[in-house]
């Protein structure tokens, strides 16, 4: 089956609209076009299909048998794919008003920052009101409309949409892991600078890590900071081993800044989801955004 390419498809309208209105020039300003513009779109459209579709003279324009019968064909199909075009464009417009989000600061500044912007840039009514804090805020006190959570949840009167896991990884910079050695085992980091943030949730716990025979690591960090990307930044200035979310130490992996080590130890593996008060009546301004978190990071 022939396939149209796009010029053909400006062709196909150019030569719809003249048929209707019986001028060329007439076509050219509802596609707001210049007359040459628009009779180039048609010959385009004339030499892909080797027949003549108008007959043109200085003083009328006459559809041959072939014009007339694609431009009665192509008729409908324009307007069906205007019709689809309209209803995209009127669902984007539809997206208007606040939408109130919470997530933590290292998630916020690294993943929902890009999501955020791109929304902003495709609709353009939508507002975003973005409170990043590790504390968990009220749904109705604090007007949230969407909260992302790490972790088990403990809340089950909310809505729950999973998100992508979290992996808590072992990072250190080149530079560290030449003056001090490569940890080849959970144990090896006793004796290492371990870098870590305050015991204040699942990513920082360091309790439950236990050594091949058992035992729980006695694992005091040297440097705690109550945020991930500074802790990063402090990795990639060798000051020690960091315990990071894998969303976060990615950037400085891929620029050669940081060097995951213990890569078959799985430290930690948590849990991710947006919540939301209810499935029911949802504003399509907020099912956006939750659709957006939703896809897979980086997309």
């Amino acid at each position: 089956m022939a396939r149209i390419d796009t010029a053909q498809l400006g062709g196909l309208r150019t030569l719809a609209l003249a048929v209707e209105h019986g001028s060329l020039t007439a076509a050219a300003s509802h596609l707001g076009l210049t007359p040459s513009a628009a009779s180039k779109q048609l010959s385009r459209l004339e030499d892909a299909l080797g027949v003549r579709l108008l007959e043109r003279t200085t003083r009328r324009l006459r559809p041959t048998a072939a014009g007339r019968e694609l431009a009665e064909g192509a008729r409908p199909l324009l307007e069906s794919l205007d019709d689809a075009v309209g209803a995209i464009r009127d669902r984007r417009e539809d997206v208007a008003g606040r939408v109130r989000i919470s997530a933590t600061r290292a998630f916020g500044r690294v993943c929902l920052m890009p999501i955020l912007a791109r929304l902003a840039a495709e609709y353009p009514r939508l507002e975003l009101d973005v409170v990043l804090s590790a504390n968990r805020l009220d749904f109705v006190d604090d007007e949230i409309d969407l909260a992302i959570r790490e972790g088990a949840l403990d809340d089950s009167s909310l809505t729950a949409r999973r998100l992508p896991d979290v992996e808590v990884v072992v990072c250190a910079s080149p530079a560290y892991l030449a003056r001090r050695g490569t940890p080849r085992t959970l144990d090896d980091l006793v004796r290492h600078d371990v870098l870590a943030v305050p015991a204040s949730g699942p990513a920082s716990d360091l309790s439950r890590l236990r050594s091949r025979d058992g035992r729980r690591l006695d694992l005091a960090p040297r440097i705690r900071v109550n945020d991930l990307v500074a802790l990063a930044t402090l990795a990639e200035e060798s000051a020690g081993v960091a315990f990071l979310p894998d969303y976060v130490a990615r950037d400085g992996i891929a620029r050669g800044a940081l060097t995951r080590v213990l890569p078959r130890t799985t430290v930690a593996r948590l849990p991710m989801h947006v919540l939301y008060p209810s499935r029911r009546h949802l504003p399509r301004r907020v099912q956006v955004v939750l659709d957006a978190l939703a896809r897979p990071r980086g997309r």
